[in-house]
């Protein structure tokens, strides 16, 4: 080693293109010439290369310049990731020779960018959507909110398969199991809805308050028995598929595609489409989740994750997808792409070739998702960012030669695959990197930052990045409405896999009837979420009523029995009508099953019943259920 110099490991985006055949070597022996600008900056020369001067930050060794000027290194940080690593960036100089090994970097120039302005909309020269959301709802501005919930979930599905498979699975356990109609389970989610808005103590006190809220009493045994509301949640089933071991998600899959496919068929979205994540609460200890994840910056940190889509204009949820472990997104649909762009092809899937524009963050940002979406008819606007590196084809300068002043940018364009991109970085608080297919760079609106030690600092910025933060906050806006109140998920506390997952489809079906009510119907735009439940459980009830409740209906039969008869289970010798039959053991033929029994009820006799046929007999007398 000579004097002044220093021996460090490189990686080969640096080493390639200066040594030469000797890139491979894990170690390159350099001479230190002369102390740069700047804190810790070296002009350096590789032993193996000496004619070549090179600026590098000698805490990271990051490649700075090159200053001889005949080198035309393209300035790129080609790393074959084409999505972003999720480990924050670290020292090189303190890695182990293992782990930089593994590291894979490739330094192919695939895509060359120009310093250049884009003043023309691609929108604007070739077919692009430019309609307003509609949802499908016939008299929409009168419609009430049960019917903007019930388009939201899908009915055809749940009457077919979910009722009969909970059914089913409630008679194997149940003898005398009442099957569940739905009129009955429109009541439940009533019931639900509810406990969403008035919070109790114990579960018991919404049968036994007297107390009216929101119009509706809080007396639910008017509407369901406590242990017919219990055996519903215990029993109920979401698909008739039989137990897939290899398939974790197979109790809730065909729900979730008829979900899917009745959102596409309720809402036709408009031009701006928004693609980020939400969290499906777990409670995580008897019942494990099938794809269950821990992100801490979540308020709901363990869950099930799912990528959503929503209109990031009138904030509706169109599409969701599960975040599944590979060996299950494998058998998927575009399984054949990278996991993130297989995710944004399920998610825009029933829109494709309609020249829409799809808003997502950097988990979706790569130059391959912007080509990939832009070959199925869709513009997108995604953000990048860097974590160990900038993703592939992103060149490594694009936020170091960014002026020092806020509000400078820089705009770049280049052709990848036969696509026009746009590459344009701003220096806001924090460097924002936005890659497109569509927009312009020219100057748009003027926002005011406060930055420390700066005071307010205004600015004006290119219009890519006003269109992408105006539309950037779709799902957080419905996440919050979803899940930052009292929700679904809070009150129906079960452990159980089908009723987390229902409990999060619930939450997304009532999130977009409140922002659809909102909006398409008049004088509703500032109402209060809480209103809008409370008016939800008032036309659930009030359309699903039946003539007498439950209660009243018994009362007024207990009346109509005349003498007052009671429905006493009795033993035939203790009739009056049979003290002159003699014997210890006195049997006759039930009158409903019409085998032998010693017993009676005090209604029919001398005819005899026996306990099973009573019990039906009790039930249909004062408990009769409308079915019509």
């Amino acid at each position: 080693m000579k004097k002044g110099g220093f021996e460090r490991k490189m990686s080969e985006r640096i080493a390639r293109p200066l040594a030469g055949d000797m890139w491979k070597t894990k170690r390159l022996s350099a001479t230190v010439l002369r102390a740069a600008t700047g804190v810790n900056r070296w002009i350096i020369s590789l032993d193996a290369n000496p004619e070549v001067e090179i600026e590098v930050s000698a805490g990271r060794m990051k490649f700075v310049a090159v200053t001889t000027p005949n080198n035309d290194l393209n300035n790129n940080n080609d790393n074959i990731h084409e999505e972003p690593v999720s480990e924050p960036e670290t020292n090189i100089s303190s890695e182990s020779e293992k782990e930089e090994e593994e590291v894979n970097v490739n330094n192919n120039n695939e895509l060359l960018w120009t310093d250049a302005a884009v003043i023309i909309d691609s929108r604007r020269v070739f077919r692009s959507y430019s309609n307003v959301t509609v949802v499908h709802i016939s008299d929409i501005e009168h419609a009430t909110p049960r019917q903007f919930f019930e388009r939201f979930l899908p009915i055809g599905y749940i009457m077919s398969t979910v009722l009969p498979s909970t059914n089913t699975r409630a008679r194997a356990s149940e003898r005398y199991w009442k099957d569940l109609t739905w009129m009955e389970f429109m009541k439940f989610i009533g019931i639900l809805t509810i406990m969403t808005y008035v919070r109790c103590a114990d579960i018991c006190d919404y049968w036994s308050i007297e107390q009216k809220t929101g119009g509706v009493s809080l007396g639910f045994g008017q509407y369901m028995s406590h242990r017919r509301f219990r055996d519903i949640v215990k029993f109920l089933t979401l698909t008739d598929t039989p137990i897939d071991d290899n398939d974790p998600f197979y109790f809730a899959r065909k729900f979730h595609n008829e979900f899917n496919e009745n959102l596409a068929k309720a809402i036709t979205p408009g031009s701006i489409l928004c693609i980020d994540e939400s969290m499906c609460q777990w409670m995580g200890k008897i019942d494990k989740g099938p794809f269950q994840r821990k992100i801490p910056r979540k308020p709901h940190p363990i869950g099930c994750e799912f990528k959503t889509m929503a209109d990031a204009r009138t904030n509706l949820f169109l599409q969701l997808d599960p975040v599944e472990p590979p060996e299950y997104s494998s058998k998927k649909k575009f399984a054949e792409h990278s996991a993130t762009i297989a995710t944004m092809l399920r998610l825009t899937e029933p829109w494709f070739s309609s020249g829409r524009t799809i808003i997502a963050d950097s988990w979706f940002g790569s130059v391959k998702a912007c080509t990939t979406l832009y070959k199925h008819g869709l513009y997108s606007i995604l953000q990048l960012k860097k974590r160990r590196y900038w993703p592939k084809n992103i060149p490594c300068d694009i936020t170091d030669a960014l002026e020092s002043d806020y509000g400078s940018f820089i705009s770049r364009v280049g052709k990848f695959d036969d696509v026009d991109l746009t590459l344009c970085s701003l220096r806001d608080r924090k460097n924002i990197v936005l890659l497109a297919s569509c927009s312009t760079t020219n100057l748009k609106n003027e926002v005011t930052r406060y930055i420390k030690g700066h005071g307010n600092v205004k600015f004006h910025r290119p219009a890519v990045f006003d269109e992408y933060n105006e539309y950037r906050s779709a799902i957080d806006i419905l996440n919050n409405l979803r899940d930052n109140a009292l929700s679904y998920h809070d009150v129906l506390t079960t452990k159980c896999s089908e009723n987390r997952i229902l409990a999060f489809y619930f939450s997304v079906a009532e999130a977009n009837s409140y922002s659809a009510y909102c909006q398409f119907v008049p004088g509703k735009k500032n109402m209060k979420h809480v209103d809008f439940r409370k008016q939800l459980v008032i036309s659930i009830f009030d359309y699903y009523s039946e003539d007498e409740t439950v209660s009243n209906r018994t009362k007024k039969r207990k009346r109509k029995d005349s003498n007052d008869i009671e429905h006493d289970l009795i033993n035939i010798k203790d009739d009056s009508s049979s003290s002159q039959l003699k014997g210890k053991r006195i049997q006759r033929r039930c009158i409903s099953c019409h085998k032998r029994t010693t017993t009676g009820c005090k209604c029919s006799m001398p005819q005899a019943m026996c306990s099973n046929c009573w019990a039906n007999h009790i039930r249909n007398t004062y408990n009769p259920i409308r079915t019509g």
